[in-house]
Protein backbone atom coordinates (compact mmCIF):
# COMPACT_ATOMS: atom_id res chain seq x y z
CA UNK A 1 0.00 0.00 0.00
CA UNK A 2 1.25 3.49 -0.86
CA UNK A 3 2.32 5.81 1.93
CA UNK A 4 -0.51 7.81 3.42
CA UNK A 5 0.21 11.52 2.80
CA UNK A 6 -1.62 12.26 6.05
CA UNK A 7 1.17 10.52 7.99
CA UNK A 8 3.92 12.74 6.57
CA UNK A 9 5.04 16.29 7.25
CA UNK A 10 4.87 18.75 4.38
CA UNK A 11 6.48 21.98 3.35
CA UNK A 12 3.14 23.49 2.39
CA UNK A 13 -0.40 22.52 3.29
CA UNK A 14 -3.16 24.02 1.15
CA UNK A 15 -6.67 24.15 2.60
CA UNK A 16 -9.12 24.02 -0.30
CA UNK A 17 -8.77 22.48 -3.76
CA UNK A 18 -10.70 25.04 -5.78
CA UNK A 19 -9.09 27.28 -8.43
CA UNK A 20 -6.97 29.19 -5.89
CA UNK A 21 -5.88 26.17 -3.89
CA UNK A 22 -5.06 23.90 -6.82
CA UNK A 23 -3.17 26.70 -8.59
CA UNK A 24 -1.14 27.28 -5.45
CA UNK A 25 -0.48 23.56 -4.98
CA UNK A 26 0.57 23.08 -8.59
CA UNK A 27 2.91 26.08 -8.61
CA UNK A 28 4.56 25.19 -5.32
CA UNK A 29 5.04 21.55 -6.32
CA UNK A 30 6.63 22.53 -9.62
CA UNK A 31 9.22 24.47 -7.65
CA UNK A 32 10.16 21.41 -5.63
CA UNK A 33 8.15 21.92 -2.45
CA UNK A 34 6.39 19.00 -0.76
CA UNK A 35 2.74 19.96 -0.98
CA UNK A 36 -0.46 18.49 0.44
CA UNK A 37 -3.83 19.95 -0.56
CA UNK A 38 -6.93 19.03 1.41
CA UNK A 39 -10.60 19.62 0.68
CA UNK A 40 -13.64 18.67 2.72
CA UNK A 41 -15.59 17.87 -0.43
CA UNK A 42 -15.63 14.29 -1.67
CA UNK A 43 -16.45 15.44 -5.19
CA UNK A 44 -14.29 18.42 -6.17
CA UNK A 45 -16.13 21.17 -7.98
CA UNK A 46 -19.58 20.15 -6.72
CA UNK A 47 -21.98 21.63 -5.94
CA UNK A 48 -21.39 24.43 -8.44
CA UNK A 49 -21.74 27.85 -6.82
CA UNK A 50 -20.62 30.00 -9.70
CA UNK A 51 -21.99 31.84 -12.73
CA UNK A 52 -19.22 30.09 -14.74
CA UNK A 53 -18.51 33.09 -16.99
CA UNK A 54 -14.82 34.00 -17.22
CA UNK A 55 -12.73 36.48 -19.16
CA UNK A 56 -10.65 35.40 -22.15
CA UNK A 57 -7.59 36.03 -19.97
CA UNK A 58 -8.21 32.73 -18.21
CA UNK A 59 -7.08 30.81 -21.31
CA UNK A 60 -3.31 30.74 -20.53
CA UNK A 61 -4.10 29.26 -17.12
CA UNK A 62 -6.18 26.34 -18.40
CA UNK A 63 -4.50 22.91 -18.16
CA UNK A 64 -3.19 21.73 -21.52
CA UNK A 65 -5.69 18.86 -21.46
CA UNK A 66 -8.66 21.04 -20.55
CA UNK A 67 -12.16 20.23 -21.82
CA UNK A 68 -13.88 22.64 -19.45
CA UNK A 69 -14.80 25.37 -21.96
CA UNK A 70 -18.47 24.94 -22.85
CA UNK A 71 -18.78 27.84 -25.29
CA UNK A 72 -17.28 31.21 -26.17
CA UNK A 73 -18.88 34.55 -25.36
CA UNK A 74 -18.34 37.51 -27.67
CA UNK A 75 -20.10 40.40 -25.97
CA UNK A 76 -21.97 41.54 -22.88
CA UNK A 77 -25.36 43.24 -23.15
CA UNK A 78 -26.41 45.36 -20.15
CA UNK A 79 -30.11 46.04 -19.58
CA UNK A 80 -31.33 48.96 -17.44
CA UNK A 81 -35.01 49.88 -17.15
CA UNK A 82 -35.73 52.83 -19.48
CA UNK A 83 -32.06 53.07 -20.36
CA UNK A 84 -30.77 50.20 -22.45
CA UNK A 85 -29.72 47.82 -23.75
CA UNK A 86 -26.02 48.62 -24.02
CA UNK A 87 -23.52 46.39 -25.80
CA UNK A 88 -19.82 45.99 -25.16
CA UNK A 89 -17.25 43.60 -26.55
CA UNK A 90 -16.40 41.19 -23.78
CA UNK A 91 -14.71 38.05 -25.14
CA UNK A 92 -14.71 35.20 -22.70
CA UNK A 93 -15.83 31.65 -22.00
CA UNK A 94 -18.55 29.75 -20.23
CA UNK A 95 -16.94 26.99 -18.19
CA UNK A 96 -18.06 23.69 -16.82
CA UNK A 97 -16.89 24.80 -13.39
CA UNK A 98 -17.05 21.33 -11.86
CA UNK A 99 -14.81 19.92 -14.59
CA UNK A 100 -12.55 22.99 -14.43
CA UNK A 101 -11.89 22.45 -10.72
CA UNK A 102 -11.12 18.77 -11.21
CA UNK A 103 -8.78 19.55 -14.09
CA UNK A 104 -6.84 22.04 -11.98
CA UNK A 105 -6.61 19.50 -9.15
CA UNK A 106 -5.41 16.86 -11.61
CA UNK A 107 -2.78 19.26 -12.94
CA UNK A 108 -1.58 19.87 -9.38
CA UNK A 109 -1.24 16.13 -8.77
CA UNK A 110 0.62 15.62 -12.07
CA UNK A 111 2.98 18.40 -10.98
CA UNK A 112 3.86 16.55 -7.77
CA UNK A 113 1.32 17.73 -5.21
CA UNK A 114 -0.74 15.31 -3.12
CA UNK A 115 -4.46 15.84 -2.57
CA UNK A 116 -6.73 14.39 0.09
CA UNK A 117 -10.49 14.81 -0.47
CA UNK A 118 -13.10 14.39 2.26
CA UNK A 119 -10.63 16.01 4.64
CA UNK A 120 -11.75 18.92 6.82
CA UNK A 121 -9.48 21.48 8.45
CA UNK A 122 -10.50 21.99 12.08
CA UNK A 123 -7.81 24.24 13.52
CA UNK A 124 -4.41 25.78 12.91
CA UNK A 125 -1.48 25.40 15.30
CA UNK A 126 2.12 26.56 15.31
CA UNK A 127 3.08 23.16 13.87
CA UNK A 128 0.45 22.75 11.17
CA UNK A 129 -3.23 21.96 10.74
CA UNK A 130 -5.53 19.71 12.73
CA UNK A 131 -7.71 17.82 10.29
CA UNK A 132 -10.55 15.32 10.37
CA UNK A 133 -10.89 12.50 7.86
CA UNK A 134 -13.16 9.46 8.09
CA UNK A 135 -14.06 10.43 11.65
CA UNK A 136 -10.44 10.54 12.80
CA UNK A 137 -8.48 13.63 13.82
CA UNK A 138 -4.77 14.23 13.48
CA UNK A 139 -2.19 16.97 13.17
CA UNK A 140 -0.63 17.48 9.75
CA UNK A 141 2.72 19.19 10.16
CA UNK A 142 3.51 21.96 7.69
CA UNK A 143 5.90 24.89 7.43
CA UNK A 144 3.44 27.08 5.49
CA UNK A 145 -0.35 27.01 5.31
CA UNK A 146 -2.27 28.44 2.36
CA UNK A 147 -5.91 29.15 3.19
CA UNK A 148 -7.86 28.81 -0.05
CA UNK A 149 -11.05 27.66 1.66
CA UNK A 150 -13.63 30.18 0.47
CA UNK A 151 -15.78 32.87 2.03
CA UNK A 152 -16.25 30.88 5.25
CA UNK A 153 -12.52 30.22 5.57
CA UNK A 154 -11.48 28.34 8.71
CA UNK A 155 -7.95 29.63 8.09
CA UNK A 156 -9.16 33.24 8.22
CA UNK A 157 -11.16 32.64 11.39
CA UNK A 158 -8.25 30.96 13.15
CA UNK A 159 -6.12 33.98 12.21
CA UNK A 160 -8.60 36.16 14.09
CA UNK A 161 -10.24 37.65 11.02
CA UNK A 162 -13.92 38.68 11.01
CA UNK A 163 -16.48 37.29 8.59
CA UNK A 164 -15.85 38.77 5.18
CA UNK A 165 -18.29 41.23 3.61
CA UNK A 166 -20.41 39.50 0.99
CA UNK A 167 -23.40 39.57 -1.31
CA UNK A 168 -25.76 36.62 -1.68
CA UNK A 169 -26.83 34.91 -4.88
CA UNK A 170 -29.35 32.36 -6.11
CA UNK A 171 -29.01 30.69 -9.51
CA UNK A 172 -31.03 28.26 -11.60
CA UNK A 173 -29.76 26.36 -14.62
CA UNK A 174 -32.51 26.35 -17.23
CA UNK A 175 -32.98 24.74 -20.61
CA UNK A 176 -31.98 27.09 -23.43
CA UNK A 177 -34.18 26.57 -26.48
CA UNK A 178 -32.21 28.87 -28.78
CA UNK A 179 -28.44 29.24 -28.53
CA UNK A 180 -26.78 32.64 -28.16
CA UNK A 181 -23.18 33.84 -28.09
CA UNK A 182 -23.55 36.81 -25.73
CA UNK A 183 -24.12 37.21 -22.01
CA UNK A 184 -26.81 39.43 -20.49
CA UNK A 185 -26.77 41.55 -17.33
CA UNK A 186 -29.98 43.08 -15.94
CA UNK A 187 -30.26 45.91 -13.42
CA UNK A 188 -33.42 46.71 -11.52
CA UNK A 189 -34.12 48.81 -8.42
CA UNK A 190 -35.37 45.63 -6.72
CA UNK A 191 -31.96 43.93 -7.16
CA UNK A 192 -30.42 46.05 -4.43
CA UNK A 193 -26.68 46.47 -4.72
CA UNK A 194 -26.48 43.76 -7.38
CA UNK A 195 -27.87 42.51 -10.66
CA UNK A 196 -29.43 39.58 -12.51
CA UNK A 197 -27.69 37.56 -15.19
CA UNK A 198 -28.39 35.27 -18.11
CA UNK A 199 -25.29 33.30 -19.15
CA UNK A 200 -25.71 30.78 -22.01
CA UNK A 201 -24.07 27.32 -21.93
CA UNK A 202 -25.02 25.84 -25.32
CA UNK A 203 -28.20 23.92 -24.42
CA UNK A 204 -28.69 25.44 -20.97
CA UNK A 205 -28.19 28.83 -19.34
CA UNK A 206 -27.28 30.04 -15.87
CA UNK A 207 -29.92 32.49 -14.65
CA UNK A 208 -29.40 34.18 -11.32
CA UNK A 209 -29.53 37.22 -9.08
CA UNK A 210 -27.06 38.58 -6.53
CA UNK A 211 -28.05 41.22 -3.94
CA UNK A 212 -26.91 42.72 -0.65
CA UNK A 213 -27.09 40.55 2.46
CA UNK A 214 -29.95 42.49 4.04
CA UNK A 215 -32.25 41.53 1.14
CA UNK A 216 -31.22 37.90 0.69
CA UNK A 217 -34.58 36.56 1.91
CA UNK A 218 -36.17 38.07 -1.20
CA UNK A 219 -33.98 36.11 -3.63
CA UNK A 220 -36.43 33.24 -4.46
CA UNK A 221 -39.26 35.68 -5.21
CA UNK A 222 -37.02 37.99 -7.24
CA UNK A 223 -35.59 35.13 -9.28
CA UNK A 224 -39.06 33.76 -10.06
CA UNK A 225 -40.11 37.21 -11.23
CA UNK A 226 -36.97 37.51 -13.35
CA UNK A 227 -37.66 34.14 -14.98
CA UNK A 228 -41.19 35.27 -15.81
CA UNK A 229 -39.76 38.43 -17.34
CA UNK A 230 -37.47 36.33 -19.53
CA UNK A 231 -40.45 34.26 -20.61
CA UNK A 232 -42.64 37.28 -21.35
CA UNK A 233 -39.86 38.93 -23.34
CA UNK A 234 -39.46 35.79 -25.47
CA UNK A 235 -35.94 34.97 -24.29
CA UNK A 236 -37.22 31.77 -22.67
CA UNK A 237 -40.28 30.26 -24.39
CA UNK A 238 -40.64 27.88 -21.45
CA UNK A 239 -39.11 27.77 -17.98
CA UNK A 240 -37.54 24.37 -17.48
CA UNK A 241 -35.21 24.23 -14.47
CA UNK A 242 -32.60 21.46 -14.33
CA UNK A 243 -30.65 22.56 -11.23
CA UNK A 244 -30.60 25.13 -8.44
CA UNK A 245 -27.70 26.53 -6.47
CA UNK A 246 -26.83 29.48 -4.29
CA UNK A 247 -24.15 30.95 -2.13
CA UNK A 248 -22.30 34.07 -1.10
CA UNK A 249 -19.62 36.10 -2.85
CA UNK A 250 -17.02 38.32 -1.15
CA UNK A 251 -17.45 41.97 -2.10
CA UNK A 252 -14.59 43.64 -0.27
CA UNK A 253 -10.93 42.51 -0.17
CA UNK A 254 -9.39 41.82 3.20
CA UNK A 255 -6.88 44.45 4.26
CA UNK A 256 -4.49 41.71 5.37
CA UNK A 257 -3.85 38.30 3.83
CA UNK A 258 -0.63 37.18 5.55
CA UNK A 259 -0.53 36.05 9.17
CA UNK A 260 2.82 34.60 10.16
CA UNK A 261 3.13 31.48 8.02
CA UNK A 262 -0.51 31.53 6.87
CA UNK A 263 -1.46 32.99 3.48
CA UNK A 264 -5.08 33.67 2.49
CA UNK A 265 -5.98 33.54 -1.19
CA UNK A 266 -9.05 33.56 -3.45
CA UNK A 267 -12.43 34.07 -1.79
CA UNK A 268 -10.83 33.56 1.62
CA UNK A 269 -8.90 36.79 0.99
CA UNK A 270 -11.81 38.57 -0.73
CA UNK A 271 -10.17 38.47 -4.14
CA UNK A 272 -13.44 38.51 -6.10
CA UNK A 273 -14.30 41.76 -7.88
CA UNK A 274 -16.49 43.84 -5.51
CA UNK A 275 -18.88 44.91 -8.28
CA UNK A 276 -19.09 42.00 -10.73
CA UNK A 277 -18.40 39.17 -8.26
CA UNK A 278 -15.99 37.61 -10.75
CA UNK A 279 -13.31 35.72 -8.86
CA UNK A 280 -11.97 32.78 -10.86
CA UNK A 281 -9.17 34.59 -12.70
CA UNK A 282 -7.94 36.38 -9.56
CA UNK A 283 -8.14 33.10 -7.67
CA UNK A 284 -5.90 31.38 -10.20
CA UNK A 285 -3.44 34.27 -10.45
CA UNK A 286 -3.40 34.81 -6.68
CA UNK A 287 -3.01 31.07 -6.14
CA UNK A 288 0.03 30.93 -8.39
CA UNK A 289 1.57 33.88 -6.53
CA UNK A 290 0.91 32.23 -3.15
CA UNK A 291 2.32 28.91 -4.29
CA UNK A 292 5.43 30.47 -5.79
CA UNK A 293 6.21 32.70 -2.79
CA UNK A 294 5.51 29.90 -0.30
CA UNK A 295 7.79 27.48 -2.15
CA UNK A 296 10.58 30.01 -2.37
CA UNK A 297 10.27 30.82 1.33
CA UNK A 298 10.55 27.12 2.21
CA UNK A 299 13.44 26.45 -0.17
CA UNK A 300 15.31 29.53 1.06
CA UNK A 301 14.59 28.57 4.67
CA UNK A 302 13.37 32.13 5.20
CA UNK A 303 9.77 32.58 6.36
CA UNK A 304 10.27 36.35 6.19
CA UNK A 305 10.16 35.95 2.41
CA UNK A 306 6.41 35.33 2.70
CA UNK A 307 5.84 39.10 2.94
CA UNK A 308 6.34 39.18 -0.82
CA UNK A 309 2.97 37.47 -1.24
CA UNK A 310 0.93 40.55 -0.32
CA UNK A 311 3.18 42.82 -2.37
CA UNK A 312 2.88 40.67 -5.48
CA UNK A 313 -0.87 40.04 -5.49
CA UNK A 314 -1.51 43.71 -4.78
CA UNK A 315 0.63 44.59 -7.80
CA UNK A 316 -1.29 42.08 -9.92
CA UNK A 317 -4.87 43.11 -9.11
CA UNK A 318 -4.97 45.08 -5.85
CA UNK A 319 -5.76 48.45 -7.45
CA UNK A 320 -8.67 46.93 -9.35
CA UNK A 321 -10.14 45.50 -6.14
CA UNK A 322 -9.63 48.71 -4.16
CA UNK A 323 -11.32 50.77 -6.86
CA UNK A 324 -14.15 48.24 -7.07
CA UNK A 325 -14.59 48.37 -3.29
CA UNK A 326 -14.91 52.14 -3.49
CA UNK A 327 -17.60 51.76 -6.16
CA UNK A 328 -19.33 49.08 -4.05
CA UNK A 329 -19.54 51.51 -1.12
CA UNK A 330 -20.91 54.23 -3.40
CA UNK A 331 -23.59 52.07 -4.98
CA UNK A 332 -24.83 50.69 -1.66
CA UNK A 333 -24.97 54.17 -0.09
CA UNK A 334 -26.95 55.61 -3.02
CA UNK A 335 -29.19 52.73 -4.05
CA UNK A 336 -32.84 53.65 -3.61
CA UNK A 337 -32.27 57.32 -2.84
CA UNK A 338 -35.14 59.14 -4.63
CA UNK A 339 -32.96 62.05 -5.67
CA UNK A 340 -30.47 59.76 -7.44
CA UNK A 341 -31.00 58.98 -11.12
CA UNK A 342 -30.88 55.17 -11.28
CA UNK A 343 -29.47 55.01 -14.81
CA UNK A 344 -26.66 57.39 -13.92
CA UNK A 345 -25.94 55.41 -10.75
CA UNK A 346 -25.49 52.20 -12.73
CA UNK A 347 -23.38 53.90 -15.39
CA UNK A 348 -21.02 55.16 -12.68
CA UNK A 349 -20.76 51.80 -10.91
CA UNK A 350 -20.86 49.10 -13.59
CA UNK A 351 -17.67 48.02 -15.36
CA UNK A 352 -19.36 48.05 -18.78
CA UNK A 353 -19.59 51.84 -18.88
CA UNK A 354 -16.87 54.45 -19.40
CA UNK A 355 -18.25 56.44 -16.44
CA UNK A 356 -17.08 53.65 -14.13
CA UNK A 357 -13.44 54.42 -14.92
CA UNK A 358 -13.50 58.22 -14.81
CA UNK A 359 -12.43 58.50 -11.16
CA UNK A 360 -9.76 55.86 -11.61
CA UNK A 361 -8.17 57.88 -14.40
CA UNK A 362 -8.07 60.85 -12.04
CA UNK A 363 -6.67 58.66 -9.27
CA UNK A 364 -3.99 56.87 -11.26
CA UNK A 365 -1.84 56.62 -8.13
CA UNK A 366 -4.49 54.59 -6.27
CA UNK A 367 -2.91 52.04 -3.96
CA UNK A 368 -4.31 49.07 -2.11
CA UNK A 369 -5.55 50.11 1.34
CA UNK A 370 -3.42 48.86 4.19
CA UNK A 371 -3.94 49.20 7.93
Amino acid sequence: MADDPMDKSHDILVIGAGPAGSSAARTAALRGAKVLSIDQKRNLGSPIQCGELVSQWIFPFLPSFSRSIVQTIDKLITHIPNGGPFEMKSPGFMLDRSLFDRELATSAILSGAEISIGTKALDLTSEGVIIEKDGKRKLIQSKVVIGADGVDSIAARRCGQPQIERIFALQYEVVLFESQSHADIFFDKDYEGGYAWFFPKKRTANVGIGIVASKMSHLPELLDRFLNHLKESGKLPKIEIVSKTGGSIPCNPRLKSLFGNVLLVGDAAGHAHPITGAGILNAVVGGEIAGRVAAEAVLKGDMGYLKNYETQWEEAFGKTLTYGAMKRKFIEENWGRPEINFINLIRKTWVGFKEYYEERRRQSGLKFRRN
